[in-house]
């Protein structure tokens, strides 16, 4: 139950880190509500997050993590401080000049995101001026992402994990700013670009001062190349290649999305923030807890351990994952307006965010299974294979942004998504059985049955509650929340109940509270 622990762990940080995120989006709805001015923010913080997560997430940590840690024991800590000032040297050898480039050539490359936007416009314009601001964010927090590398090396999680909340302090604190100085909308989210920069050099501050009280130090060397270097960097292609392809998934998005009346970028971001609960926090804590033990029985080809890990780690994140789509589906507009109707952000938005969000929360479990399956991939050396889904995945998100919006309006953007995660989690699946011999033990099927059994009795449950109980109204009134506390408690109570009972009458461990339960 190692992976449990170890995923609990990961997880409470990242939790941390949605729950200010949520708190920073609801001040901004509150605040900004959705329109131009909060759209060409959006856009202009997406920008260097989308390069962040090619360059600065898993493609790197993946590279310099484990080549770190084997500096590190084999030369000690001089032998490390070397290899880190090399990486940080390359670093930013690179990226000062490519974060240069962009801001000089920033509206043409801005066309690329937002090519509905009129060139000539308000917005436009104001979505330029913040994306410069912004973009060197992206050096800053590449930065960041090398020491929590570092500091993971010695097993320190907790700053590392906990260090990236600060862009949603920060840019709170803005929006807050901006509203009792009564600024205009426009000036507001100028403050809140400023602040975005400041987040970025707090952070890698944060994590570099952390790095040196354990003695590591850091040197900027131009003959910064080597072999080691040229070694992670050549390494980080294949994850480079696979978060450009889902990264390419919403600049897709992004792009139709600026076609479709001002403000719906605001609330695909309100939607995606309360998406990105489940999903951040249970998924991509699975798969970074998963790696380190089924790459070592992968690597041992003790295929029925790897098996039974994968088996520990799904059953914990599928629990809560399932019960979460079934909350997001069945109480869209519920759930949207307990959290961001006030302010600014008034019926129409939520109804907007709601339907965005219903098509997200679709594909929830698929993105679960995603991070699960595509750890095995990367405990068996193919970091292809992953790649080639991903960008099937991504030509199917396209096709069906074609068919699907015009037809589904704003769920049928947010659903082309979550079927392309459902196509890709299918593949990964279907392909890696035939790379290894993995089975799945009986009692695990039973417990996926039982969850599955329990969501469809929850979702009726809260969905029939819901169409009794809840008008559009209720959003403004304190009451709302009286209400959808009661809506969650009776669909959690039917969730329980149908699992356990599902559980009892196959004969299977049922009291769920139990650790060899799950």
């Amino acid at each position: 139950m190692g992976v449990v622990r170890s995923a609990f762990t990961v997880g409470a940080y990242t939790f941390l880190s949605r729950i200010l995120g949520f708190l920073r989006e609801c001040v901004m709805a509150f605040c900004l509500g959705a329109g131009a001015s909060s759209d060409a923010l959006m856009i202009a913080l997406k920008i260097p997050n989308s390069f962040r997560r090619i360059f600065a997430e898993g493609a790197f940590n993946a590279s310099f993590l484990p080549r770190f840690s084997k500096v590190l024991n084999k030369e000690g800590q001089n032998g490390a401080n070397v290899f880190m000032s090399d990486v940080f040297s390359a670093l930013l050898l690179i990226l000062v000049p490519f974060s240069i480039v962009i801001i000089a050539i920033f509206p043409s490359f801005l066309t690329l995101f937002v090519s509905g936007f009129d060139a000539l416009s308000e917005k436009f314009g104001l979505t330029v001026a913040l994306g410069r601001i912004c973009f060197p964010y992206l050096i800053f927090i590449s930065l960041a992402s090398l020491f929590c590398g570092v500091l993971n090396a010695i097993d320190k999680f907790a700053l590392p994990a906990a260090v990236f909340s600060l862009l949603n302090v920060f840019t709170a604190t803005a929006f807050l700013i901006g509203y009792f100085l009564d600024l205009s909308h426009a000036s507001t989210v100028r403050v809140a670009a400023w602040f975005v920069l400041l987040s970025g050099i707090a952070q890698s501050y944060f994590v570099f001062a952390s790095a040196v009280r354990h003695g590591f130090s850091v040197r900027f060397r131009f003959h910064c190349f080597s072999s080691r270097v040229k070694s992670v960097m050549k390494n980080m292609i294949p994850g480079i290649i696979g978060a450009g392809v889902w990264q390419l998934n919403m600049i897709v998005d992004t792009t139709i999305s600026s076609y479709l009346p001002t403000g719906t970028i605001t609330c695909v971001n309100v939607a995606d923030r309360l998406n990105q609960f489940p999903l951040g926090t249970l998924g991509i804590a699975l798969g970074s807890a998963l790696l380190p033990s089924l790459s070592r029985f992968v690597g041992r080809k003790e295929y029925d351990k790897t098996a039974r890990e994968l088996e520990n780690g799904m059953a914990f994140a599928f629990f809560p994952t399932l019960f979460a789509t079934v909350v997001l589906t069945a109480l869209s507009e519920q759930t949207t307006s307990v959290a961001f109707q006030r302010g600014m952000f008034g019926i129409e938005q939520v109804k907007v965010a709601a339907s965005i969000l219903a098509g997200f929360a679709v594909g929830l479990p698929a993105y679960t299974l995603t991070k699960a399956f595509s750890v095995l991939y990367f405990a068996a050396g193919d970091t292809r294979s992953p790649v080639i889904f991903g960008m099937i995945s991504v030509f199917l998100n396209a096709v069906l942004l074609v068919f699907l919006v015009p037809i589904f309006k704003y769920f049928g953007l947010a659903l082309c998504s979550s079927l392309s995660a459902v196509a890709n989690a299918a593949m990964l699946i279907y392909f890696i059985r035939r790379k290894m011999p993995i089975k799945f033990s009986k009692a695990f099927w039973h417990k996926i049955a039982s969850q599955t059994t329990a969501s469809f009795a929850a979702y009726f449950s809260m969905a029939e509650l819901a169409d009794l109980y809840w008008r559009s109204e209720l959003g403004e009134k304190a009451i709302k929340w009286l209400v959808y506390s009661g809506f969650l408690a009776c669909g959690a109570a039917a969730f329980a109940a149908t699992a356990i009972a599902y559980l009892y009458l196959m004969k299977q461990e049922w009291r769920l509270w139990k650790k060899k339960a799950w």
